[in-house]
């Protein structure tokens, strides 16, 4: 994976973004770019756009319906869903993914395994369906019921005690479904059956006897003459005027007839309304009539064993003597029995294997561990022999300590853990992913999006740590998002090359990404060196200037309050020159710039964020565009409410006296006009920039955060409401 050509349009958020990435790693160069792109930018629509290919889906426009194109090309070639892995910035730890199993299964131990697994099962599928034959139960029931009616938890252990049942008698005739059948059972258990099964038995029997009858043993019934005699009525046959000739009778009869013939057969057995009741339940349904079928063709000896071994007491040992009858008399048994028996020892064996060894695993872990420090848990399997042998989706078990106290969690129930806790459990699922496909030798391109968040600083290291060490992988590649300008800063001076350092960044045509510049030091390696050649770099190293006097010098230092007088709007603000801020340039960083320009700098400050603001692009990171925006947003903020309180006041000398400025001023402002439509333009200045402008090389992120569209449109807010208010006083220039 030497070249990566991507091209976005209408993918979520992304409305047009046409990059291609050299991932080659010649001349030491890593195969991993870092992006940084402030939130709101492109960061989570580019994760999703991936993570839906990654899914064999389209990505979407979702906003307006747009009809999205997406095109991503590795070495000319359309990427592959399998070659993607998505890092996303949200958490989700509920659940362990496919890798977590796949790291465990040692394949060589699994082929062996499955391989003679497969050859029992055979043998034992062969079995079933000879015991299914037997028994008549459905596809599928028959090891349940064997489990069951054996009360054990195996198939094997209940052939096993099967066959040392001793049969004393001939159980052919007998079919567990038929007999043990619910419909049937509920005839064998009723009051009727359970009180005159015999008497009924033998009336019943009678009817194939006695003279005159019109019934054969095995061929026609009660029950098939109900059926016959009543389809023909139904169908108008008696109503057609046809007749019926019986056996044995001289002559036709009608239906009238007929029904006074069956009564005179039937009346030893429907004299006695329960027998009558038992006659009529055994002939509802075909499950019943397969039992009166029963007891019409088996032998008078048959039919008493039938009838004591389907009394409540007994059904439990006539099930397990027949399951014994069907097992001694299959000759699958044996030889399954054998088979599996042959290979046990060398199952144990691979599972006992199993359950101690897991290289991959423990070296997942051991990572884990290593690298992400003061986690609450520790780390184990409930299922390590199961998911080693795929046999199921490893489980990961979570052991928390506290003194004697000890609880053991799935992670689903996992709870009460810090953010930077579970994005570091969530980042376990990644560690097994590049761990498998690492095994695997999976080309892969990794998206990784914001992963450092929510982690402290040693835990930050671990994820650069671990980051870097994929980049040495040859068939590994990584786009890492970011909106944290210090883990950018990290991954470029650890393992990211500066080239491939890029920050993004929206135009009138959707969203391009350049190289980063100045991310070491950006103070040295931008601002500091062309400070005369840039009036934008100029101003934006005012508070980055005051920052160094404050630590060297102390808030008290005439060069530090001369400075806050170029961050706020103060008395003498007016009147300081660009030549008096280089010659406290000079004096602190010792170089020797012109100090003879006379003119307010001030002025220069308002007149560059005006020409920010009419710009019709921005390119780059734009640090100093933001840096200047910011100052003069709040200066000019603080101008608007000095001249609103100098008119609340009716003292046009008023100035500030705080400390805290503008914190004051708004504070007072609202105070006297709460119902002002300004505040909120106020309100988003002190949220926005305020705070911000206290720049050093701990605290670009706030100022970087921002959009430049953002600041823009926030410093046109401001003269807006400057220019209602007419300046009553302000300092006099210097000349």
């Amino acid at each position: 994976m030497d070249n990566l050509k991507v091209r976005f349009e209408n993918c979520y958020g992304i409305s047009s973004l046409n990059e291609t990435f050299d991932l080659s790693n010649t001349r030491g160069k890593t195969k991993a770019y870092s992006i940084y792109a402030p939130n709101g930018l492109m960061k989570t629509s580019f994760s999703r756009t991936f993570d839906a290919l990654s899914k064999g889906e389209q990505p979407k426009e979702e906003r307006f319906n747009r009809l999205p194109t997406c095109t991503i090309e590795v070495d000319n070639v359309e990427i592959k869903k399998e070659q993607i892995y998505v890092l996303k910035s949200e958490i989700e730890i509920s659940s362990d993914n496919e890798a977590v199993t796949n790291i465990l299964i040692n394949q060589e131990s699994k082929i062996r395994y499955d391989t003679l697994i497969s050859n029992i099962h055979k043998l034992k599928s062969k079995l079933e369906t000879s015991l299914q034959k037997k028994s008549k139960l459905k596809k599928g029931e028959v090891e349940n019921r064997l489990i069951n009616d054996f009360q054990t938890d195996n198939f094997v252990r209940a052939i096993e005690l099967a066959k040392e049942i001793v049969i004393g008698d001939d159980l052919k005739s007998f079919i567990y479904n038929e007999i043990f059948d619910p419909k049937a059972i509920s005839i064998l258990e009723s009051p009727e059956f359970l009180s005159k099964s015999d008497e009924f038995n033998q009336r019943y029997q009678e009817l194939f006897n006695q003279e005159g009858t019109i019934y054969s043993r095995g061929v026609f019934n009660p029950t098939k003459a109900d059926i016959s005699f009543s389809t023909l009525n139904k169908q108008g046959y008696f109503a057609g005027g046809h007749k019926v000739h019986l056996q044995g009778e001289a002559s036709s009869i009608n239906y009238e007839e007929l029904q006074e013939k069956m009564r005179v057969v039937h009346e030893s057995i429907d004299s006695d309304d329960e027998l009558k009741k038992l006659r009529v339940n055994l002939a509802k349904n075909a499950q019943t009539q397969a039992l009166i079928s029963l007891l019409e063709n088996i032998s008078a000896t048959e039919v008493e064993l039938l009838l004591h071994n389907v009394k409540p007491d007994n059904q439990a040992e006539f099930k397990r003597s027949l399951w014994a009858f069907y097992i001694q008399n299959c000759p699958d048994t044996d030889v399954f029995l054998e088979a599996f028996s042959d290979n046990q020892a060398e199952l144990q064996q691979i599972e006992l294997d199993a359950a101690t060894e897991a290289p991959n695993w423990s070296v997942a872990i051991e990572l884990f561990n290593n690298r992400f420090v003061d986690m609450p848990f520790t780390l184990s399997l409930f299922n390590q022999v199961e998911a080693a042998l795929g046999k199921d989706k490893a489980q990961l078990k979570f052991t928390f300590k506290d003194g004697d106290d000890r609880i053991d969690c799935t992670r689903s129930e996992i709870k009460s853990l810090s953010q930077g806790e579970k994005r570091a459990l969530y980042l376990l699922n990644f560690i097994f992913e590049v761990e498998d496909r690492k095994r695997k030798s999976a080309e892969t391109l990794f998206i990784i999006d914001d992963v450092a968040d929510s982690f402290d600083y040693k835990n930050k290291h671990a994820i650069v740590q671990y980051l870097e060490d994929i980049s040495e992988i040859e068939h590994f590649s990584q786009l890492i998002l970011t909106h944290n300008f210090d883990f950018f800063r990290t991954l470029a001076n650890n393992f990211v090359h500066r080239e491939r350092c890029l920050m993004a960044n929206r135009t009138e045509n959707g969203i391009e990404l350049s190289q980063a510049e100045g991310i070491k030091n950006y103070f040295i390696g931008k601002w500091k060196r062309n400070i005369t050649n840039s009036e934008f770099i100029l101003c934006a190293t005012v508070p980055f200037t005051r920052n160094l006097l404050e630590y060297i010098k102390g808030e008290t230092d005439p060069d530090y309050l001369k400075l806050t007088s170029l961050l706020h709007w103060k008395e003498d603000t007016a009147q300081i020159t660009i030549g008096e801020y280089y010659k406290i340039y000079n004096r602190l960083f010792g170089t020797n710039y012109p100090t003879n320009d006379a003119n307010s700098f001030k002025e220069l400050l308002f007149n560059k964020a005006n020409e920010i603001k009419d710009r019709a692009n921005h390119e780059g990171l734009n640090l100093e565009d933001k840096v200047l925006l910011s100052i003069a947003i709040r200066m000019r903020s603080e101008i608007f409410l000095i001249e609103e309180m100098r008119k609340i006041k009716s003292d046009d000398t008023y100035w500030c006296q705080s400390m805290n400025q503008f914190g004051a001023l708004i504070k007072s402002y609202i105070k006297e006009l709460p119902d002002s439509q300004a505040i909120s333009t106020l309100e988003k200045v002190s949220i926005t920039v305020s705070s911000n402008i206290h720049l050093n090389s701990f605290m670009y992120e706030p100022i970087l955060d921002l959009t430049i569209e953002h600041l823009i449109t926030l410093y046109s807010e401001i003269l807006e409401l400057e220019s209602a208010v007419p300046v009553t006083q302000e300092s006099e220039p210097a000349l």
